[in-house]
């Protein structure tokens, strides 16, 4: 069976997609090993290498990883003989197999998890060389689809992560984030826009472990102010038809008010369950019913087992928001629908199966919620 892992996920997760070059592909690749190094994790690491040719320029790094980790499988077609390292397995690949053109890296425990999924474009980028297309992701059903595609490739039983530790992870993402943001002070590779979302999605980060309504205003505030954004909406659905606004920044109204789901970019991205984007407002019928004066507008969508919500920001220009900032307020989106998904998992254990009157949501959640 010829398995690529690119494949199996770029259509179903596109919003998460980028085309970078090796160069950053490098970076994010070491970033990952780095993580791994730094915390002397001993987890299964898997990377693609495409061809084992170019393993050698990474021995040193990898005999590191090899020493520390569980195993590491370095995947390539054999077209040299790999050096022979303690802790590192060589998978070979056929010339003609879907995983020899693809670059990968996937790293799943209850502690940490990350992967990084790319496909070598026709592309050439600005500054020459080859480019990438692929996914950089801490998503968890990413994580998952992609442990249940490496047990097909490897042939072994599928062992799901049962339970994770969301704090741990919360930190690995903070130091990596902070590391990106040093290196992009000191290099000035990347422009001060793309500062402004990696320093927003390391702020909220931060906050992660306060409780859900310290997190929620924390993150509205956030956006207004280091994300740029001149209105901030945090929306819960209330039932079939209405959905709710607790809390609010900058230029939005509508806090405490049942609104209907087929209203506003924020009703329309709870109910579809994804991303909406709207560059210019002056091009539809209607203006937002949270931020009227935007003319453009981001709603994600937050997402954890019975609630459903949503997080939008609008700017008072049209086509103020790129595809960047929008895979950046996605991320944050993840991250608030991770952490209720945590306060539900306690909440859960304390009551032994008992449910409130919200279903399984907690008192904490439900007043976050607004309801």
């Amino acid at each position: 069976m010829d398995i690529s892992l690119f494949r199996s996920i770029a259509g179903q997760y596109d919003t998460l997609r980028f085309t970078r070059s090796v160069d950053m592909m490098n970076v994010i690749s070491q970033q990952i090993e780095d993580q791994v190094l730094q915390h002397r994790l001993a987890v299964d690491f898997y990377a693609g290498f495409q061809r084992f040719s170019n393993f050698p320029e990474q021995m040193r790094r990898y005999s590191r990883l090899g020493s520390v980790c569980r195993r590491v499988y370095v995947f390539g077609i054999p077209d040299c003989e790999p050096p022979s390292i303690q802790g590192v397995e060589f998978i070979e690949l056929n010339p003609t197999s879907a995983l020899a053109q693809e670059w990968f890296l996937f790293v799943d425990t209850p502690d940490f998890w990350a992967t990084l999924v790319a496909q070598e474009t026709d592309v050439q980028p600005s500054t020459g060389g080859r480019s990438y297309d692929g996914l950089w992701s801490y998503d968890e059903t990413v994580i998952d689809r992609i442990a249940l595609l490496m047990s097909q490739v490897m042939e072994s039983l599928y062992r799901p992560v049962q339970e994770r530790r969301y704090s741990q992870q919360y930190m690995h993402i903070a130091e990596i984030n902070s590391r990106m943001l040093g290196m992009i002070e000191q290099t000035d590779r990347v422009s001060q826009r793309r500062w402004q979302q990696l320093r927003t999605i390391h702020s909220i980060a931060e906050m992660s472990s306060n409780s859900p309504s310290k997190l929620l205003q924390s993150a509205a505030l956030i956006l207004q102010s280091v994300f740029g954004a001149t209105g901030v909406a945090i929306s819960f659905k209330l039932d079939d038809q209405y959905y709710t606004v607790p809390v609010l920044a900058g230029e939005a109204n509508g806090k405490g008010r049942k609104i209907s789901l087929g209203k506003g970019v924020s009703g329309h991205a709870i109910c579809q369950g994804r991303l909406v984007q709207i560059r210019d407002t002056n091009q539809r019928s209607e203006v937002d019913v949270l931020m009227p004066t935007a003319k453009s507008l981001i709603a994600a969508p937050i997402s954890c087992r019975q609630i459903s919500g949503a997080i939008s920001v609008g700017a008072p220009e049209s086509n103020h928001w790129d595809d960047e900032d929008a895979k950046t307020l996605l991320a944050i989106a993840n991250v608030i629908s991770v952490q209720f998904e945590q306060v539900l998992i306690k909440t859960a254990n304390k009551s032994n199966g008992r449910r409130s009157s919200n279903g399984v949501v907690s008192g904490e959640i439900t007043s976050a919620m607004g309801v």
